[in-house]
């Protein structure tokens, strides 16, 4: 199989169980406070990233957004979504490229803080409300757990994903 076959491929696996982990975190109320949730669906997008590159982790982050809310039918979460993650990519992203000393963990951690922040602003700013940015400090301690998760996790799923001969040609490109 060509390697351009095997990373578009993975990179739709990757986009169906970042879709699936989105979907189903949706199903369960906020963790502690409004706007507070774990990310997992992240995992998949921070992944894709590090097999694959830049452009297949932005592709999946659009899928995941895009097809999630239309799925949802909450296309809010695509107003909130989309930039935010946006964002936060881009931030991981220039994490991985420019730092080498930075762990995935630290990125991840990163990216989610970024990420929380982010749609904390978007939401103040379609509210026209910026009494909402005294979340910031909350949904940031939530933002450093669940990054701390998906970044481990991504960690050891990179550890495992080396060993698999399928991917061997097309790993850390």
């Amino acid at each position: 199989m060509k390697k351009n076959t095997k990373k578009l491929t993975l990179s739709a696996l990757l986009s169906a169980l970042a879709l699936i982990t989105f979907m189903i975190e949706n199903l369960f109320p906020p963790l502690f406070f409004p706007g507070a949730r774990m990310g997992l669906s992240n995992v998949f997008i921070l992944l894709c990233v590090v097999l694959l590159g830049n452009k297949y982790g932005f592709a999946v982050l659009i899928v995941k957004v895009t097809l999630g809310s239309l799925y949802s039918g909450n296309i809010s979460a695509l107003m909130y979504s989309l930039p935010s993650g946006l964002i936060a990519l881009i931030i991981q992203v220039l994490l991985i490229k420019y730092t080498s000393r930075l762990s995935i963990i630290a990125i991840s951690v990163t990216g989610s803080v970024a990420n929380a922040v982010c749609q904390n602003a978007v939401f103040c700013f379609v509210m026209k409300s910026f009494a909402y940015l005294s979340y910031s400090p909350y949904l940031a301690l939530s933002g450093v757990i669940s990054g701390a998760i998906v970044g481990a996790t991504v960690f050891f799923l990179t550890k495992k994903l080396r060993k698999i001969k399928f991917l061997q040609d097309i790993y850390f490109t």
